[in-house]
């Protein structure tokens, strides 16, 4: 999918936007355009490339970082972060703050919605194009608008819920909020057709990885089934993917992550990533965030009191001992400053690392090409699997056994022994360990915030997430714990521009109360 052609460039062919906060007014710019176009399996597959490069745009890219990861205990101010990306760190949001913005996600919804539209109509037009080729396609375009409305459920809770494309002006386009279980019922639904007429892979490894597969599915749907507290259903989706014979999954050697997963991109751990390059689509986000050659420094860093402290996932006493002690993530994933106290982002920004054995420093060599995006990769089953169990509290020892595979992988010493069980004899240990792993695994992966929410969830507080979140913070951090003090804090506010485009629209309570202190 590298050289996607967008259906913006078509002639104006479907949907003409005027910016984020006009997502529900994006209207083909004539009838004989749309009359005209959908005529061959050409035209579709090309509408389908397009549905793909929506998701790698900037302002997409951007939200799936900042809402995933930004205000989770991974992220401190790096070099250059914009005003509304340090406000919303710093807990301090507003209706106004330009990542509250949703229309970048609606509009790739709108793509979707058009495809599955009008691409049945193609069948009947263009003899090449069978049922069989339009419900392979249907199962990515469908897996494409879940993903986005699992975002925007676990960012805003209550969201709209579009799934008709807009192409008349007779339309109702003031849609209120549906209740998230509603959509997520949806998306699930969505998902089981998709699983039905999915590809296991396609013609090249790049897009066997750029692609939605059926491995793809499971992965999201897995991921779902964690957010709904539906574990059985989660071990299922994983168990799928880890037992699937006609899979060539396999995890990638520790020593090779950095370079093999990260730098080079479409690894045989990667189950499902967005294409990028140099020429048709450069990831500045990550870029921007992490670095790059020339940029060593993003504008994003990890919290010092988290590497250096009695906070640390890395270091960590437990027993007798110490867990992840030569962990090579915390190496290859973070980049200290010489001199300072600032932890730079290496993973994504780096190409490799090497390590001088007499003295033990690391050279780092940064990436001078742009990065793929990895939504789902094989380590993750791994670690979704593990939560699973782990909250059913159904086998303790399997649940260790696999968060032990990812573990031991990263840390190769020839002393290490592994995790050891009696470690973590109650849950609460195992939850915490849990924890740790997944943070030292996939940090920067755009996965935190959304690992704190299911803590908070499960227990209807926002004590658990703030247990983590609060230790980057300087002093105590009793200010920043007060503005995540109820569940609702924890989603963010429908933008002030959405609200005025939409009058069903209703804004989350606490920011509605919020601003009516602030008046």
């Amino acid at each position: 999918m590298k050289k996607i052609i967008s259906i913006l460039s078509i002639a104006g062919l479907l949907i003409t936007s005027s910016g984020c906060t006009d997502w529900l007014d994006l209207r083909p710019e004539s009838e004989i355009v749309l009359d005209d176009y959908w005529q061959n399996e050409s035209q579709v597959t090309q509408v389908l490339s397009a549905c793909y490069r929506s998701v790698t745009e900037r302002d997409v890219m951007s939200r799936m970082l900042v809402w995933g990861e930004l205000r989770s205990d991974n992220v401190w101010y790096g070099s250059g972060m914009p005003s509304d990306m340090s406000k919303m760190l710093n807990v301090d949001i507003t209706a106004d703050n330009g990542y509250c913005h949703w229309g970048s996600f609606y509009t790739v919804i709108n793509y979707c919605n058009n495809f599955l539209h009008y691409a049945p109509g193609v069948v009947e037009k263009d003899a090449n194009f069978t049922e069989s080729k339009l419900h392979s396609m249907e199962a990515e375009v469908l897996t494409l608008r879940a993903l986005m409305y699992f975002y925007l459920v676990r960012t805003f809770e209550n969201v709209p819920w579009v799934n008709e494309p807009s192409i008349d002006d007779a339309q109702d386009y003031r849609i209120p909020q549906s209740p998230e279980d509603e959509i997520l019922n949806y998306i699930v639904s969505d998902l089981q057709t998709a699983l039905r007429y999915s590809r296991d892979n396609f013609e090249t490894l790049e897009r066997t990885k750029g692609r939605v597969t059926t491995n793809a599915i499971r992965a999201l749907l897995a991921d779902i089934y964690l957010w709904q507290e539906e574990y059985s259903k989660c071990i299922e989706m994983c168990d799928q993917i880890l037992n699937d014979p006609e899979s060539d999954l396999e995890l990638e050697m520790g020593e090779d992550v950095i370079s093999k997963v990260f730098y080079q991109g479409n690894s045989k751990e990667s189950i499902f990533e967005l294409q990028f390059d140099d020429d048709q689509m450069f990831n500045s986000v990550v870029y921007d965030y992490f670095g790059g050659s020339g940029r060593m420094a993003g504008q994003w860093s990890f919290p010092a009191p988290l590497v250096t402290g009695r906070y640390s996932p890395f270091n960590y006493v437990v027993g007798s001992g110490k867990e992840s002690s030569e962990d090579l993530r915390e190496k290859d994933f973070l980049r200290q400053v010489i001199g300072g106290d600032s932890y730079y982002v290496f993973k994504y920004a780096g190409a490799d690392r090497r390590e001088d054995p007499t003295t033990e420093a690391s050279t780092y060599f940064y990436r001078n090409v742009t990065a793929n995006w990895i939504v789902y990769r094989l380590s993750e089953i791994y670690l979704m699997k593990a939560e699973a169990m782990i909250q059913l509290e159904s086998n303790k020892e399997q649940a260790i056994e696999l968060i032990n595979t990812i573990y031991m992988r990263s840390n190769v010493e020839e002393d290490e022994l592994g995790l050891i069980a009696d470690n973590y004899s109650t849950k609460l240990k195992l939850d915490e360990l849990y924890m740790r792993e997944r943070q030292r695994e996939l940090m920067f992966e755009g996965k935190r915030w959304f690992d704190l929410m299911r803590m908070a969830r499960r227990v209807d507080s926002p004590a658990p997430l703030l247990s983590y979140v609060t230790k980057k913070f300087t002093g105590g951090s009793s200010g920043e714990a007060n503005k995540m003090s109820v569940m609702e804090a924890l989603y963010l506010p429908v933008h002030t521009d959405e609200l005025k485009a939409n009058s069903a629209l209703v804004q989350n309570e606490f920011y509605k109360v919020q601003a009516e202190e602030n008046k």
